[in-house]
């Protein structure tokens, strides 16, 4: 499938801060049924850009190993779709999760 074809069978995406952690939950279609896409991680920037980095995933109730999360979250990152998607403002330094919150630094 297209990229295009991938974004839009996405029905729902709720994403919650929970201490140092970011953590995505993702409803999307799969050939005709309804699959979930769980994603914890850290939020971090590097080079003017976001980074997120996966500590945990799961493709409905099958855990996803670290290399598998690690291998798909770097192709996303790199993809020149969403490269400058993830760039950060010129005024901004870095951003984090910390308890619960992001944290914004500033230049």
């Amino acid at each position: 499938p297209t990229l295009e074809q991938v974004q839009s069978s996405v029905k729902d995406v709720k994403v919650d801060m929970d201490g140092d952690l970011v953590k995505a939950y993702v409803i999307f279609d799969f050939h005709g049924k309804d699959m979930s896409l769980e994603l914890d991680g850290h939020l971090a920037s590097e080079g003017g850009y976001m980074k997120f980095q996966p500590v945990a995933g799961k493709l409905g109730s099958l855990p996803l190993p670290q290399s598998t999360l690690n291998a798909a979250v770097d192709k996303l990152m790199s993809s020149p779709e969403n490269r400058e998607k993830l760039k950060l403002p010129d005024d901004v330094s870095d951003i984090q999760i910390a308890n619960g919150q992001a944290v914004v630094s500033y230049k």
